[in-house]
């Protein structure tokens, strides 16, 4: 039997195109010819509007997004010191501001030259792309910079793209659009610079955007807005994502991440707003498989690090100041991993927010205990809430919609003693969620009923730790206990 192999088979229309292998065949088939042993099959390519957020957060720069496949922030500066600051809340973005506390001339931000880390996206000679932030300073600033940097598979930069600007005490857009011409490029990097006539003052930087094209457009966080095929709508197509390599789903006339049950992509189990999974639908269960370091992602809100004067939630303020879960016994104040401040209440706002990422894994983990570390005056009551929901920087402290009450437990509270004591209180639950949340509600000495807070003021703890624990239960049954304690906003 004879055989025909094809490249291109092209029709009359303008739009008609069939695309084979060299091994695809083509068959009789009555009065039709058609390709049977067909190996490829055209899969449509979405579009990212905002780069930037593929490998850092646009709206909390200093932050890791470790979902986005980020390491770290931009936390590295050349004279200056980085910083993520929370009092400045007039960002035109409604993001958590960059800042960068000048100590030189010409301060940037780390970025070309410094390995694969801050290499936002794979990019290429001939494209177009614009990088543009909102920024302003405590005082009028000239010869501030942004740039673009064309760089290699090292990340050391091929050629560069610069815009200078001036910089007043209210927020402005600036931006910077180039055609990429190094034909060794493959990748982007920017960077924001202070200016070169001052070693003194501050400027904050927010709602970063990297973008294909020689324009800039409305600011967004990031998501993907992909190219539909309308032949392709289709229970079982598949969009690709060349950028994140992320595929989708076509199912229930929708596209899902994943393909799982009824909601998106079956991405949140059935229990509380938060969506637990029980262990029979998959959530893991394993004992004594303690949260502890530092490359869980975490969020935050109202905690800071040290005793500053006026609050600091830089990781680095503090010489020897502890992350969060980095869990160690001590009684050094120098391990502090929490410390509100001494004036009543504290110079924070109440409630404080710390939710945990515990896990990737779709279906969560069980999470039954927390053992913490605990200063003189410690903190009282706390909130525990679970959730398989996108949670993120702009709904994480939404706990009446994102999240499922878990329990209420106290951790000794103001004039409780025992510097550097582990404070371990297991609590009720059989539900598997990818992140957890304490809601960190007063420091009153004595333990009380949700949602009732009492004392707030000053407070200091060494890091936590989660985990899960066996626990032996007597009637009501672990599910029956959980229900009884759901609060009416969850």
């Amino acid at each position: 039997m004879s055989q025909l192999n094809v490249a291109n088979l092209q029709g009359n229309s303008p739009d008609f195109r069939i695309t084979v292998d060299k091994d695809s065949t083509l068959a009789p088939q009555g009065s039709e010819i058609r390709f049977v042993q067909q190996k490829w099959q055209r899969i449509p390519v979405g579009n990212s509007k905002n780069f930037f957020a593929h490998k850092f957060l646009p709206l909390d720069i200093f932050n890791t997004n470790t979902q986005g496949g980020g390491t770290q922030g931009f936390i590295d500066g050349t004279r200056c010191t980085l910083s993520r600051d929370p009092t400045v809340t007039d960002s035109p973005s409604g993001g958590f501001p960059l800042k960068m506390a000048l100590s030189g001339n010409d301060a940037y931000t780390t970025s070309y030259n410094n390995g694969t880390v801050y290499i936002i996206t794979p990019a290429r000679n001939g494209q177009e792309w614009t990088f543009s932030i909102y920024v302003k300073g405590d005082r009028s600033l000239s010869n501030c910079m942004i740039y673009i940097f064309e760089v290699d598979d090292s990340g050391n930069y091929t050629n560069f793209h610069t815009s200078t600007f001036g910089v007043t005490t209210s927020w402005q857009r600036v931006s910077r659009s180039a055609t990429f011409s190094n034909s060794n490029t493959t990748g982007l990097c920017v960077r924001m610079n202070g200016p070169t006539g001052s070693s003194s003052g501050n400027l904050w930087w927010d709602g970063a955007q990297v973008e294909l094209g020689l324009s800039v457009s409305d600011f967004v966080q990031g998501m993907d807005t992909p190219k539909h095929d309308a032949n392709s709508r289709e229970t079982g197509s598949i969009q690709y994502n060349a950028q994140t390599t992320n595929l989708r789903l076509y199912k229930d006339q929708e596209f899902v991440d994943l393909a799982g049950g009824a909601n998106e992509g079956g991405a949140v189990g059935s229990f509380g707003n938060g969506g637990g999974f029980t262990v029979g639908e998959g959530a893991r269960d394993t004992s004594h498989n303690a949260i502890t370091g530092t490359e869980n992602e975490i969020l935050f809100e109202g905690l800071r690090y040290n005793d500053g004067p006026s609050g600091d939630e830089n990781l680095g303020a503090t010489p020897n100041t502890r992350s969060f879960l980095e869990y160690v016994s001590s009684t050094s104040s120098s391990d502090f991993a929490f410390h509100t401040g001494h004036s009543s209440p504290g110079n924070v706002s109440w409630p404080q927010y710390l939710a945990i990422k515990v896990t990737p894994y779709p279906f969560g983990q069980v999470i039954n205990r927390v053992r913490w570390y605990k200063h003189g005056n410690a903190i009282g009551n706390v909130n525990i809430w679970g959730s398989n929901q996108d949670i993120n920087r702009t709904n994480f402290t939404e706990t009446g919609s994102q999240w499922t009450y878990i329990a209420r437990l106290h951790f000794g509270g103001q004039g409780s003693g025992s510097e550097g004591s582990q404070r371990s209180q297991s609590f009720t639950n059989v539900y598997g969620y990818r992140w957890y949340l304490l809601e960190l509600m007063d420091i009153n000495s004595s333990a009380l009923s949700y949602p009732s807070y009492g004392t707030r003021g000053g407070w200091a703890m060494y890091p936590l730790t989660l985990d899960n624990t066996c626990l032996l239960y007597t009637s009501p049954s672990p599910r029956d206990g959980l229900l009884s304690r759901m609060p009416s906003s969850a």
